[in-house]
């Protein structure tokens, strides 16, 4: 017999008695417990379910039926009332509870339901309701929800042209537009830069700053070498955009050209002698034309993938379940290169997470893992700008202690007579030392000849007060690294305690420069003479 609505569009009340008598058109072993189940609740939130019932594996399914665009808004905050109350009030687990979110529409429901299934610790499922000429349900189909969007990323394939004139450097990013679409690489960002110091000495003081976003493998031309037969070192994970690169440097030119990675950019951003001008999109960074500069420099020093290995800033507060949990993985991969500091900042995160005290973090890392690297290009003057360094800060939102960070090299005080013969147990000239410079191997060396020279990776940490001054701290303590043991130590700390830890004393690294200012004066001599770097 066939049931009849008294109006053309069915009402809830009655379209969900009938779908609780045909449960199977959802799921074959769906069993009903009741309709319009109600759930009181002490602190005033209260409701009722439409449909409660339960599966072949003893799961209890909350569903939710809408059957127009009007109510379908209701859909995804009533099912999640639910699903707390049912926990709450029936002492359910959660991986016990279901919900599924029926509608004869879903125009309005399809973007927030799948937004939601994505992220949703419960199973949540849709169903799209078909009825026939009475209203009476015959069919539910399976919603098939939306995959997450794939925001555009860049990869570590950076490159720098540099140009004489603005008008050079126009003509150079269409010519750079035009053949990075050549081999699929439609999707670039890129920053213009000019020198703002002796700009008439210098050659070529217009540059243009450019990184190479994700391909899409099937829009990728046939003739691009995928880059297979280079080394994992050169592609860095990404052979088809490492590839296409290399097509657009071996087609476009420029009055002057240098290679590029991820952090150097921001160097520049901070440098005095240069000037960010403007920025510029293609492909899918043409979209985002909501961000700020701060976000579009973030992108190209690959902050948000993680990529920064060299600098890194970033930020999140820990409470902050979508933020928080990227910021640590970011986090780990700007200190991949350097194991001390990836262990002492990683456990510091995770304290200041861990105490029940909600905090806004802060991380700024420079770390180039290469010592030969920053004493030829910054002795003696320009060295406090390229030398390792962390700073962090955690400040609470409410109650509890700001805490904050400061990393750097610090010199266990253990003389070292001829400094230039244990640099050479590392790199037996500076033509070894380039080698491995340019293999992208110096921060596996850097490691030892740290060692040899008495030089470690610490953290010195303050408790209470302003992160900003030392001497408002209620606590300081030092944090290192001593046979792969985290450890700490107040400061001040006795002299014993130090020496336990195979220290003579905590120096910083100024105080070793000044103390074999003479030696690194001839080291850096010869590095530079070797391959005419300037000071």
């Amino acid at each position: 017999m066939t049931e009849r609505c008294d109006v053309g569009v069915p009402y809830e009340a009655r379209l969900r008695d009938m779908l609780a008598d045909r449960l199977s058109l959802l799921e074959p072993s769906l069993q009903l417990i009741d309709t319009e189940y109600p759930l009181p609740n002490a602190q005033g939130t209260r409701g009722r379910i439409d449909i409660l019932a339960r599966d072949g594996h003893g799961s209890w399914v909350v569903i939710e039926l809408k059957r127009s665009d009007s109510t379908s808004g209701r859909a995804l905050h009533e099912v999640t009332k639910y699903a707390e109350l049912l926990q709450r009030e029936m002492g359910l687990r959660k991986d016990r509870i279901r919900a599924m979110i029926v509608s004869t529409t879903w125009r309005e429901l399809r973007v927030p339901v799948s937004n939601m299934a994505r992220d949703w610790a419960h199973d949540l499922r849709g169903y799209q309701l078909t009825l026939d000429d009475d209203g009476v349900p015959v069919c539910a189909d399976r919603v098939e929800f939306l995959e997450a969007a794939i925001p555009p990323q860049v990869t570590p394939h950076h490159f720098i042209y540099l140009y004489n004139s603005p008008e050079d450097r126009e003509r150079g990013w269409r010519e750079v537009l035009a053949t990075a679409a050549e081999a699929g690489a439609d999707d670039l960002l890129a920053a213009d830069f000019q020198r703002i110091s002796q700009r008439d000495s210098v050659v070529a003081p217009y540059g243009l700053y450019f990184a190479i976003g994700r391909l899409d493998p099937d829009r990728a031309p046939a003739w691009l070498d995928d880059g297979e037969a280079d080394s994992p070192e050169e592609t860095g994970g990404y052979p088809m955009e490492y590839a296409a690169l290399c097509h657009i440097t071996s087609t476009v030119f420029a009055a002057g050209y240098d290679t590029a990675r991820p952090g150097l950019l921001r160097k520049l951003a901070e440098d005095p002698h240069w000037e960010i001008e403007c920025y510029r999109t293609a492909g899918e960074f043409a979209k985002r034309t909501s961000l700020d500069e701060r976000d579009l420099l973030r992108d190209l020093n690959g902050d948000d993938e993680g990529i920064g290995q060299v600098l890194y800033t970033g930020s999140a507060r820990t409470t902050d379940r979508g933020r928080w949990p990227a910021f640590r993985e970011e986090s780990r991969a700007c200190t991949a290169r350097n194991p001390d500091w990836a262990r002492l900042v990683g456990r510091w995160l995770d304290d200041v997470s861990a105490d029940g005290v909600e905090r806004d973090v802060m991380l700024h890392v420079y770390n180039p893992c290469d010592l030969i690297r920053s004493l030829v290009h910054g002795w003696p003057d320009k060295l406090s700008a390229l030398v390792p360094m962390t700073f962090g800060t955690a400040l609470a939102t409410q109650d509890g202690d700001h805490r904050a960070i400061r990393g750097s090299l610090y010199w266990d005080g253990v003389a070292c007579p001829d400094m230039t013969d244990r640099v050479r147990l590392v790199y037996r000239d500076a033509m070894h030392w380039q080698v491995h410079h340019l293999m992208d191997e110096s921060w596996v060396t850097d490691l030892d000849l740290l060692s040899l020279l008495g030089l470690r990776y610490v953290l010195i940490e303050q408790i209470g007060g302003n992160p900003l001054l030392a001497s408002e701290a209620s606590e300081l303590r030092l944090h290192f690294v001593q046979d792969e043991v985290l450890r700490t130590l107040p400061i001040p700390c006795e002299g014993a305690q130090l020496r336990d830890a195979g220290w003579n004393g905590a120096y910083s690294l100024d105080t070793f420069l000044e103390t074999y200012e003479d030696q690194i004066d001839t080291l850096v001599e010869t590095y530079q003479t070797g391959f005419h770097f300037g000071a």
